[in-house]
């Protein structure tokens, strides 16, 4: 899967671009998180820390990317291209 294209569809709307923060909050520090923390992040809606993201960040384990469940290697795509970000 191309996480450049992911990025685009699913998250630039809300988090910016380059990931910088717009309507969202900027996804730079989710870059670091272990690749099940960025999971649970975008499936669940849940930080590592615990905190629960806002109502208005889909849960993808059920609005899906690209119109269907997201698959690991969807999600590990998107957590690479975000670690290539500035």
């Amino acid at each position: 899967p191309d996480g450049g294209a992911l990025y685009a569809a699913s998250c630039a709307g809300c988090h910016g671009a380059e990931a910088g923060g717009a309507l969202g909050p900027a996804l730079r520090a989710s870059a670091a998180w272990s690749g099940a923390d960025f999971t649970q992040a975008v499936l669940e809606g849940r930080t590592p820390d615990g905190r629960t993201l806002g109502a208005v960040m889909p849960r993808f384990a059920t609005a899906g990317l690209d119109g269907a469940p997201p698959t690991q290697a969807q999600l590990d795509a998107l957590h690479a291209y975000l670690k290539t970000l500035p």
